[in-house]
């Protein structure tokens, strides 16, 4: 790996996880376990010698780490340690930072790992203050359970999908499409009829989670 051999935390922090794609691999590792394959799929623009490569200088760093699972998965995923998941807040820190440069979601990749973690970025405690409520956030193999209640907002995947509790709505749809629900103004009704959102569950539920997340004006004009 190159170093800056620079005795500043910044950059020493950047010899650990400055390389291209290492921080990307970081977001997807932020909400638990992935196979390489998993993360393969969710990184579309990397090549999978920079992606070995990435995975194997982030566990020789100490940020991630590699498991096999127990039978009946038996299968190796990567995850990050507890010093890997200390970096969450400089992930969110990031995004808010970043939060008046536009974004093109229609030629982007946008993976369901970067929509859960923009949702962290942008909550807003006090639009949220009189809101209660659960969401299981349906986005092809990736599914989230997400909540929010008194003034607080939390996000995991769901442990056990197939399970979903009846009293939870549902919302089926992709990374990208939840993005313009949220951030866009995109108009659930509609987004049900042409089929490229389902719901299952309530609609005020789905308006009233939407109205917790805040996007800095300049940032909102640049999503298309």
């Amino acid at each position: 790996m190159r170093s800056y051999a620079d005795a500043c935390g910044i950059t020493r922090a950047l010899d650990l996880v400055g390389e291209r794609w290492a921080i990307p691999v970081v977001r997807e590792l932020m909400f638990g376990p992935r196979r390489y394959s998993d993360l393969a799929t969710a990184l579309p623009g990397v090549s999978t010698n920079i992606l070995g490569s990435r995975l194997k200088e982030l566990t020789e760093a100490g940020v991630v780490e590699k498991r096999r699972l127990p039978a009946p998965a038996a299968s190796t995923v990567y995850a990050l340690t507890p010093w890997g998941e200390a970096l969450e807040p400089v992930l969110i820190a990031l995004g808010r930072w970043a939060a008046h440069t536009p974004t093109d979601l229609e030629n982007h990749a946008f993976s369901a790992s970067s929509f859960a973690l923009s949702l962290k970025t942008t909550f807003d405690p006090v639009a949220a203050a009189e809101v209660n409520v659960r969401l299981c956030l349906e986005m092809g193999e990736d599914v989230f359970d997400a909540e929010v209640g008194d003034g607080a907002f939390a996000i995991q995947r769901s442990p056990d999908p197939a399970r979903a509790s009846a009293s939870t709505t549902r919302v089926v749809a992709e990374p990208k499409t939840l993005a313009d629900l949220v951030y866009a103004d995109l108009d659930l009704t509609e987004a049900t009829r042409n089929g490229s959102l389902r719901l299952d569950g309530s609609a005020r539920s789905v308006d009233s989670f939407t109205r917790c997340f805040t996007l800095p004006e300049r940032q909102k004009e640049g999503i298309r």
